[in-house]
């Protein structure tokens, strides 16, 4: 598995964290690695608690990866009809949960996963655009989803 640096902050704020070093599968998941680069002045928050390991297995697990992250609109929309620019941000907008969610994602406060990704691009392609369908931007991070 790729590594890159990990920033507790980009840890959602809800995420649930393991701390069970009993877990047969805490090397691949994603909550005890937080719980492994958790800061000394976080005291309190979401737990996964010991006895959701059953049998062997944990309902809460959650494979770790990093994944190709995108964020911002604007290279989307440079070759897109002034006709279609309306409806397609409107659906976007939709599909992403509200107007002020997709400025989130423009302005790289949120990144989009892959599928978000493919599913957005799919939504152009139904317009009939398929040249340069790119984001304005990529990282990789560790995948919360």
């Amino acid at each position: 598995m790729e590594t890159i640096a990990f920033n507790f902050d980009s840890v959602p704020s809800t995420w649930e964290i393991c701390f069970n070093k009993d877990c047969p599968r805490k090397d691949t998941c994603m909550r005890y690695f937080v719980g492994q680069h958790l800061p000394e002045d976080k005291n309190i928050g979401f737990a996964v608690f010991p006895n959701a390991l059953q049998n062997g297995k944990c309902e809460f697990y959650v494979e770790k990866k990093v994944i190709r992250a995108a964020w911002g609109f604007h290279h989307l929309f440079l070759n897109v009809k002034h006709v279609d620019d309306t409806p397609i941000r409107r659906e976007i907008q939709q599909y992403l949960g509200s107007r002020p969610t997709y400025y989130r994602y423009m302005n790289g406060q949120l990144t989009l996963t892959p599928e978000q990704q493919a599913d957005i691009i799919d939504i152009l392609r139904s317009y009939g655009y398929t040249e340069k369908l790119r984001f304005d931007y990529y990282v990789d991070r560790y995948s919360f989803e």
